[in-house]
This record gives C-alpha cells, structure tokens and sequence, in this order.
C-alpha cells in the first residue's frame, strides 16, 4: 500500500510531499472474527468481497398438512401367495442329468 502526504501551501495543495511503501491488511482480521453465520469474506488477488448468503424461503408445501401414509394393500379374493422358487440339485446326487438335460453321448 502506498500512503502519501503533500504539504498544504495557503489554499492549495504545494509541489512537495512524502510517499511511502507499506504492508496492509487486505481484509480486516477483526471484522472477519465477528462475521455472523451466513456472512463470509471471499479474498483473492489482494481484493475481499464480502457477502451474505440469504436463507431460502419456506416452501409453501411445507405449510400443509402431512399427508396420511398408506398402509400395505390388502390381499383381494384372488390373491395368490407367489410360486415357490425352483429347487436345485443336491450335490449328493448322482448327477446333474435331471437338471440339465442329458449330457453328450459321446
């Protein structure tokens, strides 16, 4: 950061004065300690932008009433429990003819 002065002559500004070089803080430290929830300071490249992250609003939905859950459907008078899964072979058996097919008379 530079920080100058120029000497006052009168009324108006004179031909002399002072610049000097110094380090600065781009963004305050204190007032990033007291950021709030919902507030943030973005730096980069020797610039802060601070901002504030709005909440949404509520969802009209939200205001209704929840709705019932639905229950399990009942069974009607043709409800037939599903087919057993197929059964397989044993492999105490003495072959897998039964289930494959007859194998290459070769």
């Amino acid at each position: 950061m530079l920080e100058t002065a120029h000497k006052l002559v009168g009324n108006s500004w004179g031909d002399e004065g002072t610049t000097r070089e110094q380090r600065a803080w781009t963004a305050d430290p204190d007032l990033i300690r007291r950021l709030q929830v919902g507030q943030a300071c973005y730096i980069r490249h020797g610039a802060a932008t601070f901002v504030h992250v709005a909440r949404p609003a509520a969802s009209p939905l939200t205001l209704l009433p929840p709705s019932p859950s639905p229950g399990p459907p009942e069974p009607g008078p043709h409800h037939q429990p599903p087919p057993p899964p197929p059964t397989w072979p044993s492999p105490s058996s003495s072959g897998l003819d039964d289930f494959f097919g007859p194998g290459d008379p070769r």
